[in-house]
């Protein structure tokens, strides 16, 4: 039995269709109850601090992939935010050490290496994060490796890049859509310099092949952290220039300094809108690329969509979702 938090996510749902097509048996555990429930799904309503619905969870299930957490404090606020995602982690390995559960396959993030020069980032290069989302999980990582160490738990750890798609949650990708495609006044594109900054994105499909490669690699993948992204990354320049005119989208590009996008985070401040915060900060002006050579010879993996492929995906949704 598979236990998958936090999954009503993007990859959370990813994640349930690729075990069950591979006739895995899958528990969901999430805050909130889906509209509907795939059939031979068994669902489980609960969060990560009430003792009891984290032993029901845990009972009889051998593998914990632990996607659940927060990635934005502007709702429930920063403390709240950092007691989620690390002291949340802690107390859903308590109740898999009692149930004596022994694999754990933990939800990073490729924010852990904050802003960075390196070129691609190696699972192995410096940390420093920058959002509060990069500084929680390395902090969750760091306790997952010392309680699998301590209780001979099999761990694996998984950084993806920016996973998105149809149905995305991710507000930063979503308003620059929303822009993007002229929806309203403010039909621009922001892009950093020359645009010759590199963001890798991640399908949830190609992310759960991963997660299901770690699964599947036991013993191989034990102790080891994967990052995860697609290939062939283009710059932001070239990914702007291609996708307009693939899906015929009607924007400006608009150069911005770090400076003015600063002033933009001000501006928006008071009205809470969810652009120029840290996060859009470092997707914007710093180049994210993980090497992902290290899950591809451990496992095979290896990704199906590119980020123009993602892209356009996206758009293709968001437009029928607003229309």
């Amino acid at each position: 039995m598979i236990l998958i938090t936090g999954s009503n996510s993007l990859l959370g749902k990813a994640l349930v269709e690729k075990f069950t097509q591979n006739g895995e048996k899958v528990r969901c555990y999430d805050q909130y109850k889906p509209e509907s429930i795939p059939e031979g799904i068994e669902f489980i309503q609960g969060d990560l601090f009430t003792t009891k619905k984290l032993n029901l969870a845990c009972k009889g299930a051998d593998t914990i992939i632990h996607l659940m957490d927060k990635s934005r404090p502007q709702k429930i606020g920063r403390a709240k935010m950092r007691k989620i995602n690390v002291a949340g982690t802690r107390n859903l390995l308590n109740s898999a050490k009692k149930f004596k559960i022994t694999r754990f396959i933990f939800l990073s993030t490729y924010a852990v290496y904050g802003k960075t020069l390196s070129f691609p980032l190696k699972e192995d290069d410096k940390k420093k994060p920058y959002t509060p989302y990069g500084k929680d999980k390395l902090k969750a990582e760091i306790l997952c490796e010392s309680f699998a160490k301590k209780n001979k738990i099999n761990l694996s750890v998984l950084r993806p890049s920016v996973i998105t798609g149809p149905e995305v949650r991710n507000s930063s990708i979503l308003i620059t859509l929303y822009m993007a495609m002229g929806l309203g006044n403010d039909n621009v594109m922001y892009l950093s310099g020359d645009g010759d900054t590199r963001f890798q994105l991640l399908s949830p499909e190609d992310a759960a092949e991963a997660f299901f490669k770690v699964y599947k690699a036991g013993t191989k993948a034990h102790g080891l952290t994967f990052n995860v992204g697609s290939d062939n990354v283009p710059t932001q320049m070239e990914q702007i220039v291609k996708i307009r005119e693939k899906k015929k989208l009607d924007f400006a590009v608009k150069h911005i300094t770090k400076m003015k996008a600063r002033f933009y985070a001000l501006l928006f401040k008071p009205s809470k809108v969810n652009y120029f915060t840290k996060e859009h900060f470092l997707f914007i002006f710093y180049s994210v690329y993980l090497d992902c050579h290290r899950l591809k010879s451990v496992t095979g993996w290896e990704p199906k969509k590119d980020n123009l492929q993602i892209l356009s995906e996206t758009v293709d949704w968001y437009k029928n979702k607003v229309n």
